[in-house]
C-alpha cells in the first residue's frame, strides 16, 4: 500500500490505543497485514523509473500521508506517539530504501525486499486504489469509535 495508507493506519492506531508499546507493536504488525490486501502502489515497476522520479513520487506520498494523518489525529495524541506509530506502520517500506536507492543487496534490506515482494497483493488501477480507500476507510471508522 502507499505510505499514505500506512501512515493513516498508524495514526488511527495511535489515536485509539493509548499504550505506546501496544500501539507501536500494532502499527508494525499492521504493515504486512495491509500489504496482503490487493492494492496498487507507485513503487511497483521501480526499476523502470529513474531514481529521481521514484524518489519524488515516494517523497510526495510520505508528505501527503504525514500531513493528512497529523490533520486527522494530531489533536488526539502527543506528537511523539503519533510519530512513533506512523514510523512503526511505515517501517517495513523504510527498510527497503537502501535496497532501492543504494543497491544494498544484503540483509536486512534484501530480506525486507524479498518478504514484502512475496506478501504484496497487487491490483491494477483503478481497483487497487479503491481497495486501499475502502480498507483504510474501514480502519478509520473503527478507530474513531475508540478515540476518547
Amino acid at each position: 500500500m502507499t505510505a499514505t495508507a500506512h501512515a493513516l493506519v498508524g495514526g488511527a492506531i495511535a489515536a485509539s490505543t493509548h499504550d505506546p508499546i501496544l500501539g507501536f507493536s500494532l502499527a508494525v504488525a499492521s504493515h504486512p497485514l495491509l500489504d496482503i490486501i490487493p492494492h496498487w502502489d507507485a513503487a511497483w515497476n521501480w526499476r523502470a523509473k529513474s531514481r529521481i522520479l521514484f524518489f519524488m513520487e515516494a517523497l510526495a506520498d510520505v508528505c501527503v500521508g504525514l500531513l493528512i494523518t497529523y490533520w486527522l489525529f494530531g489533536s488526539f495524541v502527543p506528537l511523539w506517539y503519533l510519530a512513533l506509530c506512523i514510523f512503526g506502520a511505515c517501517f517495513w517500506d523504510g527498510l527497503e530504501i537502501p535496497y532501492w536507492f543504494w543497491n544494498w543487496r544484503f540483509p536486512p534490506f534484501s530480506w525486507s525486499h524479498r518478504i514484502q515482494s512475496q506478501l504484496q497483493g497487487k491490483a491494477k488501477l483503478p481497483w487497487g486504489v479503491v481497495s486501499q480507500v475502502v480498507t483504510v476507510g474501514l480502519v478509520l471508522l473503527i478507530a474513531f469509535q475508540f478515540i476518547k
